[in-house]
């Protein structure tokens, strides 16, 4: 009978001792974030935003892998090497996209209509930097607000004439498409979109204590 209240005892202790929320966080499977590389990608434009993802919620909420037209290894912009998670025809259905910049004609037909497919049943499709060329490619700016680099604004309302395109902003959420700036703008597009999902503490600390990262007062909805 000792024995037996001195387990109940310790079971009453240990739960005392765990937050509610975070025993829920920790039985919620991770969202995958696919993020799309190819031959000339930029490299913070896909290395920013996956590890706000990869960090966020102390590495719990997000699963990030990367996808190619093939899992051969790819030369990112500048030469660094890097070998892709999955080809097109394999990639894990994504809750986040991310589609970066760099040299997009390397991107065939092929990876346009991955993003395609995969938009469809994410939460939320992102490009950073020149990648939003790629979503005019795909027919996902129609009828939105976008931004691109302050190089590309001339050419993406070429590209995209039915898109309002937006100048001086890091970021623009049109809902189920966010579209950001130059490069280092596309770790302000990932910690807006960690806030829409986990909230702003949690964006907060992915920003200040492990990035040590100033977030820009740039916050407002282009809905």
């Amino acid at each position: 009978m000792y024995r037996k209240l001195t387990f109940i005892l310790a079971v009453v202790f240990a739960l005392q001792l765990v937050d509610p929320a975070d025993a829920q966080q920790s039985t919620k499977k991770p969202l995958t974030v696919a993020v799309l590389l190819f031959n000339g990608v930029e490299l913070l434009d896909f290395a920013g935003p996956a590890e706000v993802f990869i960090v966020s919620d102390h590495g719990n909420a997000f699963q990030v892998v990367t996808v190619a037209s093939t899992t051969k290894p790819i030369k990112t912009m500048g030469g660094v090497t890097v070998i892709p998670d999955y080809a097109y025809s394999e990639a894990p259905k994504a809750d986040i996209v991310v589609v970066p910049g760099g040299a997009m004609s390397n991107v065939s037909d092929e990876g346009v209509s991955w993003i395609k497919k995969a938009h469809k049943t994410s939460k939320v499709t992102m490009s950073v930097c020149m990648g939003a060329f790629l979503l005019a490619r795909a027919e996902l700016l129609d009828g939105i607000s976008a931004t691109t680099h302050r190089w590309g604004l001339s050419g993406l309302r070429s590209s995209a004439p039915n898109c309002k395109v937006v100048r001086s902003r890091r970021f623009v959420d049109s809902g189920k498409i966010v579209t950001t700036a130059g490069v280092t703008a596309g770790i302000d597009g990932a910690l807006h979109i960690v806030e829409r999902l986990l909230g702003k503490e949690q964006a907060d600390w992915t920003a200040n204590e492990w990035m040590e990262y100033k977030r820009p007062d740039d916050t407002k909805d282009d809905n």
